[in-house]
């Protein structure tokens, strides 16, 4: 399988069609009354996580937007190779946030996910602890070099090996988008009825994500 055709079954699942650039202030369902000062929080812990950098693809190869919130360091451009390899980190980061669109311009206002809806505004994916190092298969063969070994799942709008937290509401507040001073208030709900809340306000650094075509069987 290669590996760009992971990252696309794994978007695939919840974005359909073509979602709407943003939504009316009349259908909040979470308020966004907070700033985390570049952090999530995790209500059912009271956990405090920090994404302090923030960065932007705006020509992503299968969706039209991209934006990966996270604690290392990215340079200019980020590559997924086979078993999970990263190729770009110039600091690893131990917490992520990848959120997905589907817009092919982002404006300032409220985007929404549902996990019962067909066609969604952003698919997102949440996780921390991140343990990175060398990766080699079941057989011994060395794959990777810098391979998420281990993470936790924070919230992920597909299936993972915990469905308890499968993100079954979520909404991204965005103002000043295309600033130097850009904000990002979140609120996801998962399927136990776990909040988690974040925001980030900054810079939005460019970056290319890349997907290259390698046959990882």
């Amino acid at each position: 399988m290669k590996a760009y055709s992971i990252f696309v079954i794994l978007t695939a699942l919840t974005i359909i069609g073509c979602a709407k650039e943003n939504t009316s202030d009349n259908n909040y369902r979470f308020e966004f009354d907070f700033d985390l000062n570049n952090h999530y929080s995790i209500e059912g812990t009271g956990e405090l996580v920090e994404t302090n950098r923030a960065y932007i693809d705006t020509n992503y190869e299968w969706v039209n937007n991209v934006i990966h919130l996270n604690d290392g360091e990215i340079g200019d451009t980020l590559g997924l190779g086979c078993w999970g390899n990263w190729a770009g980190y110039i600091g690893n980061p131990s917490a992520s946030i990848k959120i997905w669109f589907p817009q092919t311009e982002l404006l300032d206002g409220i985007y929404q996910y549902s996990r019962t809806e067909d066609v969604n505004d952003f698919t997102i994916h949440v996780e921390r602890n991140m343990i990175w190092g060398e990766y080699s298969n079941e057989w011994g063969t060395y794959e990777g070099s810098n391979t998420i070994l281990n993470s936790d799942i924070v919230a992920s709008s597909w299936t993972t090996s915990n469905n308890l937290v499968l993100v079954e509401h979520a909404e991204i507040k965005l103002e000043n988008v295309n600033a130097t001073n850009s904000e990002l208030r979140y609120v996801i709900e998962t399927v136990n009825g776990d909040l988690v809340k974040g925001s980030y306000s900054g810079s939005l650094e460019h970056f290319k994500l890349w997907t290259p075509e390698v046959d990882c069987d």
